[in-house]
């Protein structure tokens, strides 16, 4: 069962990557789908029909008897990255597919729901091109981390105003990167993969015709990335050499609360605030890459090789605030702002991974023909500057290093409803 989801979900991947190289609340998304993304990401008590599955689970059950849905996201990022003493470089440009696909229905007259979808969690990542490494050599510095769920979701009408959720979460992901490669003990690794379980739990009450509240909990998901090759640069004369045996460790996906309210001021207004609760503090600190059993002989010392990447990410606040008005029975717009705290600590930045953007503005509307939505938004995220404050060190290579960060994504997609 096992290597049927991975391959599964690795098949997505390929679709997709490196097209989770940027999420924006941290290695988050803000939102899954164009109403969710179209309102800032504040979906926690407000009815989602197939996105349910990649939000609060317990709101499957506001779906009608079937419904599926097909879209993603198209994300461009742009960044810089100016070393100490170098003049600033742009990140290479990219274009990125994020793929959503799910199914849901009522069973019979029950009160229960059930579906099951395929969608882009997050991820980060860069690639600077004709960067100069520290010995004053063109080099380049790439990254991508992606993560892709497969999530069975059912729901329950406890009462006609208390519905309860599950989703169980099977994931995959991978990460490459380039540390300098040209460079004396540059790296370049590719092919680490995880697969991973996890899960949530959602609830959501309707407390009267205009208001309703929701929260879901998320189960941290630890990724043993492991089945990679690193090829590690000797410098000149034995030059770069191949480990085929290369494991990452103490990478995780965190824990994560979330609470929402929704109100309806009048049957065409929705509006909705969300607040979130990331445990990166606890998922991402110190993060080791190894490599063993070289294809060629290396010096005394280096049959094993130890990277450790002192990260030490802060617990992250999200706040999402959303609107919604209802034009007649075929349009729908919608527009919302979202805000979440920088995780990534000065001292420890790192070109790499450099999940740091805050500022989100969001708009989009659904377009209804008969039993067909169509549902399209765009999102901004303002850009921000951070530089690395820590002492020069062996574990912080990159002291006196500014990077820059802004992005923007268009979300799409078609529902039937049947």
């Amino acid at each position: 069962m096992k290597k049927v989801l991975g391959a599964l979900l690795a098949m997505a991947l390929v679709m997709a990557a490196p097209g989770l190289a940027l999420a924006t609340n941290g290695m988050n998304m803000i939102g899954t789908g164009a109403v969710s993304s179209g309102m800032g990401g504040a979906d926690v008590a407000v009815p989602a029909g197939c996105t349910a599955i990649a939000g609060n689970p317990a709101q499957l059950a506001t779906t009608c008897n079937r419904v599926v849905s097909v879209g993603g996201a198209l994300l461009n990022p742009q960044m810089d990255v100016t070393m100490p003493g170098q003049s600033g470089v742009d990140n290479e440009f990219q274009l990125f597919p994020l793929p959503f696909a799910g199914y849901a229905q009522r069973i019979g007259t029950s009160r229960w729901s059930w579906g099951v979808g395929i969608f882009a969690q997050g991820g980060m990542g860069v690639d600077f091109q004709n960067v100069k490494n520290f010995s004053g050599a063109d080099d380049s510095l790439y990254s991508q981390v992606a993560f892709m769920r497969l999530a069975p979701t059912v729901a329950y009408n406890v009462t006609n105003h208390l519905t309860l959720g599950v989703t169980a979460f099977a994931g995959y992901a991978t990460i490459d990167y380039d540390f300098f490669p040209n460079g004396v003990q540059g790296q370049n690794v590719t092919g680490l993969s995880s697969f991973t379980i996890a899960g949530r739990f959602g609830a959501n009450y309707q407390i009267n015709d205009q208001w309703s509240v929701g929260a879901t909990y998320t189960s941290e998901s630890s990724l043993d990335f492991d089945d990679g090759e690193m090829r590690f640069n000797f410098g000149p004369g034995l030059g770069k050499v191949t480990y085929r045996d290369a494991k990452m460790d103490n990478f995780t996906w965190p824990r994560q609360v979330e609470f929402g309210v929704s109100f309806r001021p009048t049957t065409k207004w929705l509006l909705a605030f969300d607040v979130s609760w990331v445990n990166w503090a606890a998922a991402i600190q110190t993060v080791t890459v190894t490599a063993s059993n070289p294809s060629t002989p290396v010096p005394a010392g280096y049959e094993n090789l130890s990277v450790p990447f002192i990260m030490d990410w802060k617990d992250q606040w999200v706040f999402a605030l959303g609107a919604q008005y209802e034009i007649n029975d075929m349009w729908t717009v919608r527009g919302g702002y979202n805000y979440g705290q920088n995780p990534v600590p000065d001292n420890t930045l790192n070109p790499l991974f450099p999940a740091i953007v805050e500022h989100h503005l969001t708009a989009g509307f659904t377009f209804t023909y008969g039993d067909w939505d169509f549902d399209f938004a765009l999102e901004h995220a303002f850009s921000n500057s951070q530089t690395n404050t820590g002492a020069p060190s062996p574990t912080n290579p990159f002291a006196g290093t500014e990077v820059s960060h802004y992005q923007n994504t268009a979300h799409f997609m078609v529902s039937w409803r049947f």
